[in-house]
């Protein structure tokens, strides 16, 4: 760590009472929200800009000092676009999706929840996924393993492809010829299932806990990604890009394969290569 995180407060516990009560917030707007469009098939509302000015005041509250990356542009700081250097930006910072799965929500489908990740530089400090939904906590810390509601989890050992049920997240706009889908089809016939929640950070979790076996996606925001990589790093899944060693991620331009073992990390890399 290159930065002191401030020793009155630990982070670990405000990011989990940050996720919980952006989640009471969802559950509050349920039924009364009205929703906007972002762009192409990306949609956006009250709720997601309530949640997030939840957790700043929770977070920035404890730590005044530490900066703030979350999806909602909210008129304080702004952004290059993902993909580009400074997207998520330097120095400690709370990353931060307020509602991870906002169609999903927008259209009652039970798959959204809050994702909320501390890091310093790349490397990811604390995190919480909170389902308001489930009641379902995932939380992890540095070194200090991965929990759901307070107890260990950890994948299954499975190592072969057709055993494993694997998830995707696809961009919010696809074309017949993308790369997205050429993945997939490449991924589909060598997997026993593929699944798209619409929750890039639950997908995450369900791989840390066993529900999937492996995830994968090209392009994605570091708000998306970065508490589910530390959780599923601390349940002890094989994290990593789509080259390179398993710790080669930048979270100014994600690109994240997650599985239950090396070995299948690295079949899913042969099969996205």
């Amino acid at each position: 760590m290159t930065a002191d995180i401030g020793t009155e407060h630990d982070p670990l516990a405000v990011c989990e009472a940050a996720a919980r009560a952006a989640g009471r917030v969802l559950t509050a707007w349920r039924g009364r929200f009205t929703a906007q469009a972002k762009g192409p098939r990306d949609l956006v509302t009250e709720a997601d800009h309530a949640a997030q000015a939840e957790v700043r005041r929770i977070v920035l509250e404890a730590f005044p000092r530490h900066g703030f990356v979350g999806e909602e542009a909210d008129g304080i700081a702004t952004r290059p676009p993902p993909g580009q250097p400074g997207h998520s930006g330097s120095g400690l910072r709370w990353i931060v999706d307020p509602l991870d799965g906002t169609t999903n929500y927008v259209h009652g489908f039970p798959a959204y929840c809050v994702s909320i990740a501390l890091a310093d530089g790349d490397d990811l400090l604390v995190a919480t996924i909170h389902d308001p939904l489930r009641d379902e906590c995932f939380t992890a810390r540095r070194g200090g393993g991965a929990f759901l509601n307070g107890e260990p989890i950890s994948p299954p050992a499975v190592r072969v492809s057709d055993e494993a049920v694997a998830a995707v997240s696809f961009p919010t706009h696809v074309t017949v010829d993308a790369p997205a889908v050429r993945d997939f089809l490449a991924v589909l016939p060598h997997v026993q299932a593929i699944r798209r929640t619409g929750s890039t950070a639950l997908n995450l979790a369900y791989v840390a806990c066993g529900r999937m076996h492996a995830f994968w996606v090209r392009r994605i925001s570091c708000w998306d990604v970065a508490a589910g990589i530390l959780i599923a790093r601390e349940a002890g899944c094989a994290v990593g890009g789509f080259e390179g060693s398993a710790d080669g991620l930048d979270l100014d331009a994600p690109a994240v394969i997650a599985a239950s073992t090396p070995e299948l990390l690295a079949t899913f890399r042969r099969m996205l290569g």
